[in-house]
C-alpha cells in the first residue's frame, strides 16, 4: 500500500517531517509548563492532527486512480473494413486509430485494455510502444506478388548474379523480367497457370561498379504491373594463389583449372605421371615454384585442392606441414572425395557420413538442375558448416581448424554440368566453394546491414566491426552518425540512421576514408508485396504470445485536500478558543 502512495513534493518529505515534529514538541513543552494542565492530552492530540494535516497539505499526496477501460483497433495498411465493423458490433465503445509509422500510438493517460491490429501490421520499429499491452494481431490479408526475395548485394566481376524468390498467387501468363538500368531484358520467366511459384533469374556481370537492376512484373498482354529496383555492387575479384594436386590427370581437374585460369587466379597444377614423377602446369604466374609441401612452399597459397588418393599417400611430415599452415596462416584445403572417401577415419579433421541410395539430387540454389553425387552424404555434427545442400541433405561442407578451413564434397564429376550446358551452375558451385574455404584477408573495418530491403525515411540498422578505438562515422553529406559500442565485444559497434534519399548512399570512417560502406535505398512505393509480407510475418511472431487477461490500468492523480483544510481549521479553532472559554 505504501508503494501506491506518494507525494507531489516528495523531495521535501523529510524536511517537512522534521519541522512538523519540532513544532509539535515545542507546543507540547509549552503546554506542559502551564499551571492548568486540564485537557492537556486532548490539546496534544489536536495539535498533532493539525500539524499533520498542514504537512500533508504542503506535500500534496498522490493517489492511484482507475482509468476507464476501452479497446483500441489499430488500422494499418490494407485493413479489412468488414473486420472492423465486426469489432465495432461486438464492442460499441471500441476506438479506432489510423496508424502512421514512427508516430505515437498510445496516450499515457488513456491506455486500452485490449488492442486489435488490423491490416498488414505496424512497423517492427514501433513494437516497443505496445509490447507490454494485451495485443491481438488480426492481419490475414491475401498477398499477390513477390513475397520473398534473396540475392547478394555485393557480387564478383565475371560471376553470374542470381536473384531467387517466391511469387505468390501468380496469374497465368504473368511475366517476371530481370532488367538492367536501361530496362533491357536480361532474363525472364512466364508463369503457366494460376499458382504460387519459386523463381530464379540470373545474368553475367561484366563491368565493375554500382548498378540498379529491376524485377518487372507484366501481365499476359505486356502491361507493366510493377517494376521494383534493387542495387548490385560489382567488385573486382581478388586473385587467389591456388595449388591443385592430383594423383593422375582427370577431366574434373581439366575443366576446373581452365575455369580458375580464366578467372585470373594464379594456379599451379601438379599431376602424378608415374611413381616419383610429376607433371606441372602454371597459369597466370611468372615463376615456377616447387611443390614440396614444406611450410615455406605452402605459405604462398590461399587454397589447396587435392584428391583423396593423393592426400592419403602423403607422409607424416607433409600432413603436419599442411595442418600447421591451415592453423596458423589460414590456408584453405579442399579434399576431392571418392566412392571410398567416407570409409576413412580422419583427414586432419573428422568428417562423418551417412549412406544414401540417391546419386542424383537438386541443389537448393539451383532447382531443376540434377547434380551427380556419391551414395553418401554428410552427417550433421557440431562445427560442420554447410556450403551446398539439397533439401536437408548436406552435399559440401567445411570445418574450421585454427585460422583456416578444411572442406570436402560428396558431389561427383561437376564437369558434367558444363557438358550439359549448365555453365552458370558449374561456375556458381565452384565459386561458392572457393570463397568459403580460401584464405581470408581481414579488412580493418567491415559493415553489415540488417536487410537488403532498405527504405527511404525508415530506420536502417547496421553493425560496424573495426579496429579503430573510437570510430567516427560520417554520411556522404558529412553528417555524424552516432554509434553504440557493444558491451561485450569492444570491436563491435551498432548504429541507426534514417536515409533521406533513394539510390546508392554511402558511409565512411573519418579516421580512414578508404573504409567506405555503400548501400542501396528504395522508395517506399516499391516492393509493396515483399514489404507487406515481412511486416505481417514480424507482427505474427511479435504478438503471437502476448494475449493476457484484461487488467485494470491506473494512473496517479493529486488527492482532494478540502477535508484536510477543514480538519486543520477545526483543530486550530479549538486550540485558539479553549483558553478564552
Amino acid at each position: 500500500m505504501i508503494d501506491d502512495f506518494s507525494f507531489v513534493n516528495n523531495q521535501w518529505f523529510w524536511h517537512i517531517v522534521i519541522v512538523t515534529l519540532l513544532l509539535w514538541i515545542i507546543f507540547a513543552w509549552k503546554e506542559w509548563k502551564q499551571d492548568n494542565k486540564s485537557k492537556l492530552y486532548l490539546k496534544l492530540v489536536l495539535s498533532f492532527i493539525a500539524l499533520l494535516s498542514l504537512a500533508i497539505i504542503v506535500l500534496k499526496p498522490l493517489i492511484n486512480s482507475k482509468i476507464n477501460a476501452f479497446e483500441l483497433a489499430i488500422l494499418t495498411e490494407g485493413y479489412d473494413s468488414e473486420r472492423l465493423d465486426s469489432l465495432k458490433k461486438a464492442n460499441k465503445n471500441i476506438k479506432s486509430y489510423t496508424y502512421t509509422t514512427n508516430e505515437p500510438i498510445i496516450n499515457a493517460n488513456q491506455i486500452p485494455s485490449s488492442i486489435y491490429i488490423l491490416g498488414e501490421g505496424i512497423a517492427p520499429s514501433d513494437f516497443w510502444q505496445i509490447d507490454t499491452l494485451n495485443t491481438t494481431y488480426l492481419g490475414d490479408k491475401t498477398l499477390s506478388g513477390i513475397t520473398k526475395l534473396k540475392y547478394k548485394q555485393e557480387q564478383i566481376l565475371g560471376d553470374f548474379m542470381t536473384v531467387r524468390g517466391l511469387y505468390t498467387k501468380a496469374k497465368k501468363g504473368t511475366k517476371l523480367i530481370l532488367q538492367d538500368a536501361a530496362k533491357s531484358s536480361l532474363d525472364s520467366i512466364i508463369f503457366g497457370r494460376d499458382s504460387t511459384y519459386t523463381f530464379q533469374l540470373s545474368t553475367k556481370l561484366n563491368i565493375a561498379g554500382n548498378y540498379e537492376y529491376y524485377l518487372t512484373e507484366k501481365d499476359s498482354i505486356n502491361n507493366v504491373i510493377q517494376s521494383n529496383p534493387f542495387g548490385i555492387s560489382v567488385i573486382s575479384e581478388s586473385k587467389l594463389n591456388i595449388l591443385i594436386v592430383n594423383g593422375f590427370p582427370t577431366f574434373e581437374t581439366k575443366y576446373l583449372k581452365n575455369y580458375l585460369a580464366e578467372k585470373g587466379h594464379e594456379l599451379v597444377v601438379r599431376s602424378q605421371i608415374t611413381r616419383g614423377k610429376f607433371k606441372y602446369e602454371y597459369f597466370n604466374i611468372n615463376t615456377k615454384p616447387l611443390v614440396d609441401f614444406s611450410d615455406k612452399s605452402l605459405e604462398q597459397y590461399d587454397l589447396v585442392i587435392i584428391d583423396y588418393q593423393s592426400f592419403r599417400n602423403f607422409g607424416t611430415r607433409q600432413k603436419q606441414s599442411l595442418e600447421q599452415m591451415i592453423k596458423t596462416k589460414g590456408l584453405g584445403l579442399f579434399i576431392q572425395s571418392s566412392s571410398t572417401f567416407n570409409r576413412s577415419k580422419k583427414y586432419i579433421t573428422d568428417f562423418k557420413f551417412q549412406s544414401e541410395n540417391s546419386t542424383n539430387l537438386e541443389l537448393n540454389h539451383w532447382p531443376k538442375v540434377k547434380i551427380s553425387k556419391y551414395s553418401y552424404s554428410f552427417n550433421p555434427t557440431f562445427a560442420l558448416q554447410a556450403i551446398h545442400k539439397s533439401d536437408n541433405s548436406i552435399l559440401s561442407a567445411y570445418k574450421a581448424l585454427g585460422n583456416g578451413r578444411i572442406g570436402t564434397s560428396v558431389i561427383n564429376n561437376t564437369f558434367e554440368l558444363l557438358l550439359n550446358g549448365n555453365t552458370t551452375v558449374y561456375q556458381g558451385l565452384w565459386t561458392e566453394t572457393i570463397n568459403a574455404l580460401s584464405k581470408k584477408k581481414t579488412p580493418s573495418s567491415t559493415w553489415k546491414a540488417n536487410s537488403n530491403l532498405l527504405l527511404k525515411n525508415e530506420p536502417f540498422n547496421f553493425q560496424l566491426r573495426t579496429t579503430q578505438d573510437k570510430p567516427i562515422l560520417l554520411s556522404q553529406d558529412n553528417e555524424h552518425i552516432p554509434l553504440l559500442n557493444d558491451i561485450d565485444i569492444q570491436t563491435l559497434w551498432k548504429g541507426k540512421t534514417y536515409p533521406k534519399e533513394t539510390g546508392w548512399l554511402s558511409q565512411r570512417l573519418e579516421q580512414d576514408t578508404t573504409q567506405i560502406f555503400q548501400y542501396y535505398i528504395n522508395n517506399t512505393t516499391h516492393w509493396k508485396s515483399l514489404k507487406a509480407f515481412n511486416t505481417m510475418r514480424a507482427n505474427k511472431v511479435q504478438f503471437k504470445n502476448l494475449q493476457t487477461s484484461n487488467k485494470q490500468y491506473t494512473t496517479q492523480k493529486p488527492m482532494s485536500l478540502y477535508w484536510l483544510y477543514i480538519v486543520f481549521l477545526l483543530c486550530i479553532g479549538y486550540l485558539w478558543l479553549e483558553p478564552k472559554l
